[in-house]
């Protein structure tokens, strides 16, 4: 490949080992985010120094006022054009910290040059992330993805304008499609807004030659998802239809048993708001979980059955049962204590109107003795639609599905499969400052879920409000557009110069990806998708007759 000789260092301005200033020659240009390379002497050794474009400037010399720029224009003035470029150095070899030195020419990295700066020929293992603004290929380095160096990523940005899940969605099929272990991987993926990640495995009709290109030039099958599964809650309590109108094929219907429920613990999980903090609620939470787990064991399999031989088969058996014990408390003491223990009766009528509140936004999950579980290894990728659930139905399905997965590779011990689970909103689940029911199981996943072989994906609007644990131990970082006030917050520190500036002025498509191999931040750009996401984008399959060309 031809080495592209763009201009030369500047004598002007101070070169150091991790910054220097280009002169841009005549007839060629320089953009932000471009890979140069320059190479000085060092004693009869060659020391190259490879970097990233961070600013650019225009600026005459030999003026001395403010509109001379006019005359100049008109050829009054004689004046040049001074065209500059500063570069962030990422790489230097061999690794001798010194500066370049005035004069040396400095080339556009392509090929292995490219490689080099960008770290891409260390990668024992790299996944596509997107293109550059120059049209090269960007990769992630899948060890930090995976956990054999580090895991999960972090993807923030504006609701509608960061496209965040669909970047998730492209890194989930890069991986699915070029990762090294990628027959051994499941991926999970949480439906949070309408009913868009139900059409991913159908070609998206406006789905274009240019952005073809693109995937084939990542190395990329241009083509929508294969092997997914797809999972509703039912339209109503009792019900076997999924609550998804749009789709009703190869759709099933996911619930939780009385049995089920009370086996797993999962009781906490329809405790999602306004409990922060309150002890002795948690408390009677944590009493009558543990006294419907004792009922679980006793009972035959798939029924729970209380005390006098009752069966509980709905959340409002169980409601209703409470309140009993609640009103005989004095002739049944003995009963009430096993249920809530030495808690006060004011504080169990508050338990109860929570619970209440919960059963009326669950009652169509947690039904009856029929468990409908979601089968994660059924299918290569698994899509859980949950955006027509209230936030309380929401918060159980999310909290209930993590446990039983990560309960599972607990006790399996084996990293394989790896279970990959997007989940959008995640300052919701994982707040900073609140209290949550699925708020420990999160950062279980980010702080223990690496060598368990779970890797969270996790999108949120803003950083700052998502529990600190959780975002420290995302390896990688994304982020799209980006409010003015949100990134100020120190979640950003890694968007060094004037990336921040620039994340207020994203357009879609359009990520800054953060990664340990590379010192400094990257713009990428990732192209339109092949899936559809919404039921008008499908394009329509035309069954051809075998016979057809022999009419």
């Amino acid at each position: 490949m031809t080495t592209e000789k763009i201009g030369i260092i500047l004598g002007i301005k101070p070169s150091n080992p991790l910054e220097f200033w280009v002169g841009v020659q005549e007839g060629y240009f320089v953009q932000l985010d471009e890979v140069l390379f320059t190479e000085t002497d060092m004693d009869g050794e060659k020391v190259k120094f490879y970097g990233i474009v961070h600013e650019v400037a225009k600026f005459l010399e030999g003026v001395e006022f403010v509109y001379d720029a006019q005359l100049v224009g008109k050829g009054m003035i004689p004046a040049n054009t001074a065209y500059i470029a500063r570069v962030a150095v990422t790489r230097i070899e061999p690794e001798v910290f010194i500066p370049p030195s005035p004069g040396d020419p400095v080339f556009r990295a392509k090929g292995k040059d490219l490689e080099k700066a960008m770290y891409y020929d260390s990668m024992k293992r790299k996944i596509p992330a997107g293109v550059s603004r120059t049209g090269d290929v960007v990769y992630i380095n899948y060890d930090f993805v995976n956990g054999r160096e580090g895991a999960h990523i972090s993807i923030s940005g504006m609701s509608g304008v960061a496209t965040k899940t669909s970047y998730a969605l492209f890194l989930m099929y890069s991986i699915l499609k070029k990762a090294d272990d990628r027959k051994n991987i499941h991926g999970i993926i949480f439906n949070v807004k309408g009913k868009d990640l139900f059409w991913i495995d159908k070609r998206n009709k406006n789905f274009g030659e240019d952005d073809k290109e693109k995937f084939l030039r990542m190395g990329l099958d241009p083509n929508p998802f294969t092997d997914v599964g797809f999972y509703s809650p039912p339209e109503k309590e009792g019900s076997n239809v999924p609550s998804v109108k749009e789709r009703l094929e190869d759709v099933k219907v996911y619930r939780w048993s009385m049995y089920d429920f009370a086996k797993e613990g999962l009781l906490k999980f329809l405790f999602a708001e306004g409990d922060e903090g309150v002890s002795t609620l948690n408390y009677v939470i944590d009493r009558v979980t543990e006294r419907l787990y004792h009922l679980a064991r006793q009972s035959p399999q798939g029924r729970l059955i209380d005390e006098v031989g009752r069966d509980i088969e709905s959340l409002a058996d169980l409601r209703e049962r409470l309140r009993e014990y609640v009103e005989t408390a004095k002739d049944r003491g003995d009963t009430y204590k096993e249920w809530f223990g030495t808690a006060s009766l004011s504080t169990v009528y508050a338990f109860l109107r929570r619970l209440d509140h919960a059963v009326t936004h669950t009652r169509n999950l947690i039904h009856g003795h029929v468990n409908n579980p979601i089968d994660w290894r059924e299918r290569r990728l698994t899509v859980i639609d949950i955006s027509d659930l209230h936030s309380i139905g929401k918060m159980f399905v999310v909290g209930s599905i993590l446990k039983r997965i990560f309960k599972e590779k607990e006790e399996s011990g084996n990293p394989y499969p790896k279970i990959f689970v997007v989940l959008d909103e995640l300052n919701k689940y994982a707040p900073r400052d609140r209290w949550s029911p699925i708020k420990d199981i999160l950062l279980d996943i980010a702080e223990r879920g690496r060598s368990l072989g779970v890797i969270l994906i996790g999108a949120q609007q803003t950083a700052s409000e998502v529990e600190k644990r959780i975002i420290a131990n995302a390896a990688v970082k994304v982020t799209g557009r980006l409010d003015s006030t949100e990134v100020m917050n120190k979640e950003y520190e890694y968007l060094m110069g004037n990336f921040r500036q620039r994340a207020m002025m994203l357009k879609k498509g359009s990520m800054i990806l953060y990664q340990p191999d590379i010192p400094n931040p990257i713009m990428i750009n990732f192209p339109f998708a092949p899936w559809a996401t919404r039921k008008e984008e499908v394009e329509e399959d035309v069954a051809v007759p075998e016979d057809f060309h022999n009419f």
